[in-house]
């Protein structure tokens, strides 16, 4: 900002920062909020450039909450022994905020954005929480503080954020003074690094409630969770330990292994669908991908089946669908993949039709061994395994095929639309609403993070690209979509370097012609992707996808 603003424009700029709704009053807190509108701001603080008036506070260690990023950060992760090399330290690190007066307050909630990594993935509940107390002074370990759920996820990149959610205050804190909240940092033996920004007290009941998931409603055919950025309607439940399943490098993974200690922990846990209907169908198939690590018995990892769950007893009354699972694959080098997916395609037995279903993961292990297993794309839909949902009995198409114009699939994915790196990410799901032939893709939307559409690796020469595609929004939503690549290095997703092109926004039910250039310097290799992004969050249709080079090869037709 200029430091010499004549008296005149200072006063035009202050008049028009009042009116801008990201921008909130000094400090970015309202002490004193009358009853005011849903939506009024209580609290507003964006940590882009200071803690603003948020306090820090560390119990434990030496590693106060910090400005860096243009967000609030903190991280135990550091050389504390000055050899060089970063280590992982206990930690206990508090962000609070100033007290906030809501006696005239019915109602307010907390809604913040975040980034969370490296965290123990049977840590997250514990270790990085969102607290409320109303007799907080100034010692943190003093004061009585209540803890709020939010929408929590572990991401996998720098660029990605998470929302929290609409978290509600407990009513027992509205119509009252003196209240604070707080985020609790807290680290053992691994070392997260925790980013937050955008974090405000907001007037009026919030929406998010970890109590009530999509699995209170019953889902029809065919029913679809990516597992890219939450549970998709799914829930865990642990009969036995202290483990569970989470959302986590993008899929549903379940772990008895603790990494930074070296310690497995006994522990069965299933990952339950929401209720599903099988009303009027004569053959459905299940579909997913996975990933199996440091297998010791089949056993371990298992598929079921239940027309009658009960949740007060989650692990009785399940039927074995599978068992059979691809383990412990290797990379050419010998060393542990975690980048290649098989897939599993599953008849689900006559007897079940016609009835409400649930599947579940179920996961076990001893204290001895455990196995990692991810779990991503799952997909639930009329027909025999392998067939497309579109009706047609073509089961796969032409596998040969670049597949730009979204006619040739492998059980519920196109052929080639599945990067083996991290740069996929949503459930892709075939639809007839197509811009022309007979299929098209639909990839599902999310408000807590961006979910990409990426093409399988290519290596490029050095020269000029443009892509080209038809996209529309899915549902009344809308939808926001951004076309680029990535480059891919020993076989990875480089994290740091996802390059974008302009936003296409207000996407609607009709069909619009993106086209998109960039400039390689040097042969590569890369994902092309598109990005669709957590605002709106809505799932967005795409068809006839072409990349072509400035003198004219074809990559993808």
């Amino acid at each position: 900002m200029k430091k010499y603003l004549s008296f005149f424009a200072a006063a035009i700029l202050a008049l028009g920062f009042t009116a801008c709704e990201d921008v909130p009053a000094p400090y970015g807190i309202n002490d004193k909020p009358d009853e005011g509108e849903v939506g009024d701001v209580i609290l507003n603080e964006s940590f882009s450039t200071s803690l603003g008036r948020f306090t820090t506070s560390t119990p434990e260690g030496a590693f106060p909450w910090s400005v860096s990023y243009s967000c609030a950060q903190v991280t135990s992760f550091t050389d504390t022994d000055g050899d060089g090399n970063k280590e992982n330290n206990p930690a206990e690190s508090w962000l609070i905020s100033p007290k906030m007066d809501l006696t005239n307050i019915e109602a307010a909630h907390v809604t913040f954005d975040y980034i969370l990594r490296y965290g123990n993935a049977n840590e997250l509940k514990s270790h990085y929480r969102l607290l409320v107390s109303k007799d907080y002074t100034t010692d943190v370990t003093a004061a009585t503080w209540t803890e709020m759920e939010y929408n929590q996820v572990q991401g996998s990149d720098w660029d990605t954020w998470y929302n929290s959610g609409e978290v509600n205050i407990p009513a027992e804190f509205c119509k009252t003074g003196g209240v604070t909240v707080a985020l609790c940092y807290k680290t053992t033996t691994k070392a997260a690094t925790w980013e937050v920004k955008n974090f405000k007290v907001l007037n009026g009941a919030g929406t998010y409630n970890p109590d009530k998931d999509d699995e209170e409603s019953v889902k029809t055919l065919p029913f679809s969770a990516s597992f890219s950025s939450d549970l998709g309607g799914f829930k865990s439940h642990t009969t036995s330990g202290s483990g569970q399943w989470i959302n986590d490098y993008q899929t549903a993974k379940a772990t008895g292994y603790d990494n930074a200690t070296k310690v497995t922990t006994a522990g069965t846990y299933y990952l339950v669908s929401p209720e599903i209907s099988l009303a009027g169908q004569t053959e459905v198939h299940l579909s997913y991908e996975y990933i199996i690590q440091y297998n010791k018995d089949k056993d371990n990892q298992q598929v079921l089946i239940n027309a009658n769950f009960d949740e007060a007893h989650p692990g009785d009354g399940w039927t074995l669908l599978n068992s059979d699972h691809v383990t412990d694959l290797k990379t050419a080098d010998g060393k542990t993949d975690w980048n290649t997916f098989t897939t599993a395609d599953l008849a689900i037995p006559a007897e079940y039709m016609g009835k409400n279903i649930r599947i579940a993961f179920r996961y076990n292990t001893n204290a001895e061994s455990g196995s990692t297993w991810e779990v991503r794309n799952f997909s639930i839909e009329a027909g025999k395994p392998g067939e497309n949902t579109g009706g047609s009995d073509d089961n796969t198409g032409d596998e040969t095929a670049a597949n730009g114009d979204f006619e040739n699939w492998k059980g519920s994915t196109p052929y080639h639309w599945q990067s083996t790196t991290s740069a996929s990410k949503g459930a892709i799901t075939r639809t007839t609403d197509a811009h022309s032939g007979q299929y098209a893709a639909e990839v599902a939307g999310s408000t807590s993070g961006n979910n990409r559409l990426a093409y399988k690796e290519l290596t490029l020469p050095a020269g000029t690209y443009t892509m080209k595609f038809y996209v529309k929004a899915a549902t009344n939503r809308g939808g926001s979509v951004r076309p680029g690549y990535v480059p891919v290095v020993n076989g990875a997703a480089v994290n740091t370097q996802y390059t974008y092109g302009d936003y296409v926004n207000d996407l609607t039910g009709e069909w619009v012609l993106v086209e998109h250039t960039f400039t390689l310097d040097a042969e590569t290799m890369v994902n092309p992707i598109v990005m669709i992004s957590k605002n709106p969050g809505g799932a967005v249709i795409f068809d006839d996808f072409t990349l072509t080079a400035a003198d004219g090869t074809i990559y993808i037709q």
